[in-house]
């Protein structure tokens, strides 16, 4: 019986780290299809398997959002992909699915990385650690004769003329981007100049939980099950205020965990580091030396705490809706129709970057009204073509100001579409 073998790991250019082999990508893609992330979703199982496939193929020039759409969801050639954008939402659920696995604890230990990053179809294949090849030594009795001096001399040449090219290539691509890039890069450069690492400042939310008193109560009046969670289903008047437990510093949204795993991502990317901690466990000295991303709105203490000067600001009004308000037009507003429940058909965020915060340091503002539109902000802040679009559109000079841009989204089966500029300042 012959055994299967695994190819070997694809050779990279010269300066890159190793590229996995088909078949351990092949294996990772079975992993990630089959966990609880995308186990849901036949449609983002198809998505995702459709073009991991033609990647693989080596057709990566095919994977363009009208093809997708017809060969994944079957839309007619003549669709307008103006009005209907069901291949970007489906994009951004498969992108928030690989999130969900890379972050539970076995996408964490998964050796083979599969991402789809903000602006493409075109899926990115690569080690989550880099390899190191088996060193191999030469014979012993290799080893005791030296090399003749010509090709000592020649094996030098070729590794210096290697490694000059890899530097070209490097300084070339970083040297010569697209504009859109370039204000990107100009958007990110305080935090990406610093030495220290950027710490990540998430949202704090307060939670409920049931006390165990309704908790009982719940069993009892839905009998005994086997499922693990079950929603309360008691009359209003069986529960009063004591049932209704705060639980402090021990969640996190959903959309502030897409802020921070794309952010924290991005900057591993171009070897930057970062620190994830709670608001509420931040200090205000740890960030006189350290950029900070705030993460969340009126759930984040610093967020709030840091605002009173800028323009736009978020607030809670007297009908205890959170609204962002401009302090430079008095009555201008806009807040979104939240169900109890949290859903909404739309969601307004924001972005900022203020270099000249209270801290003394470089402070960066991703958050929504909700946690869709804080998933929204997450997406904008690692994609260079349309944050770089949108940044471009600022008075001359923004590079070195404060920036504050206001955005809306419309929200499609839970998940935000892309967002559409309403304001933007920079001072």
């Amino acid at each position: 019986m012959s055994k299967a073998v695994m190819s070997p790991p694809e050779a990279a250019p010269v300066g890159e780290p190793p590229r996995p082999s088909a078949d351990e990508i092949r294996k990772q893609l079975e992993t990630v299809l089959a966990s609880p992330a995308f186990h849901g979703s036949k449609r983002c199982q198809k998505f995702l398997e459709h073009v991991c496939g033609k990647a693989l193929a080596g057709e990566e020039s095919t994977l363009k959002e009208r093809t997708v759409a017809i060969e994944v969801f079957g839309r007619q050639p003549e669709s307008d992909l103006g009005e209907d954008t069901i291949v970007r939402v489906g994009a951004r659920e498969v992108r928030k699915r690989l999130a969900q696995f890379y972050v539970s604890e076995e996408g964490s230990l998964a050796e083979v990385r599969i991402d789809l990053l903000p602006g493409t179809y075109v899926p990115e294949f690569r080690y989550s650690v880099v390899r190191k090849e088996p060193e191999i030594l030469p014979a012993p009795e290799a080893m005791d004769r030296p090399a003749p001096w010509w090709r000592r001399r020649g094996y030098q040449l070729v590794a210096l003329l290697a490694v000059a090219a890899a530097g070209y290539a490097a300084y070339a691509k970083w040297t010569a981007p697209s504009p859109n890039v370039a204000a990107f890069r100009a958007f990110w450069q305080p935090v990406m100049s610093s030495s220290a690492p950027l710490t990540v400042a998430v949202a704090h939310p307060i939670v409920y939980h049931a006390s165990r008193r309704a908790l009982k109560l719940n069993a009892q009046v839905l009998g005994p099950t086997n499922e693990g969670q079950r929603a309360l289903q008691l009359p209003p008047k069986m529960l009063d205020g004591s049932d209704m437990v705060p639980v402090l510093n021990q969640y996190v949204g959903f959309g502030d965990m897409v802020v921070t795993t794309e952010v924290v991502s991005m900057l591993a990317r171009n070897n930057h580091n970062a620190r994830v901690r709670f608001a509420s466990a931040v200090e205000f000295a740890d960030m006189r030396t350290s950029p900070t991303l705030l993460v969340g709105a009126v759930t984040n203490r610093w967020t709030v705490e840091f605002q009173a000067n800028w323009r736009f600001r978020f607030i809670r009004n007297a009908d205890a809706r959170v609204v962002i308000v401009d302090s430079a037009s008095p009555g201008k507003e806009w807040t979104i129709l939240a169900k109890d429940d949290g859903s909404s058909p739309d969601d307004y965020i924001m972005i900022c970057r203020i270099r000249n915060s209270v801290t003394g340091g470089i402070v960066l503002v991703g958050a929504g009204l909700k946690q869709f539109g804080t998933e929204a902000a997450g997406h904008l802040l690692t994609d260079p073509e349309h944050l770089g679009a949108m940044l471009r559109k600022l008075p001359e000079g923004w590079e070195s100001k404060n920036v504050q841009i206001v955005l809306h989204a419309q929200v499609i089966g839970n998940t935000p579409a892309q967002p559409e500029v309403v304001a933007a300042y920079a001072w």
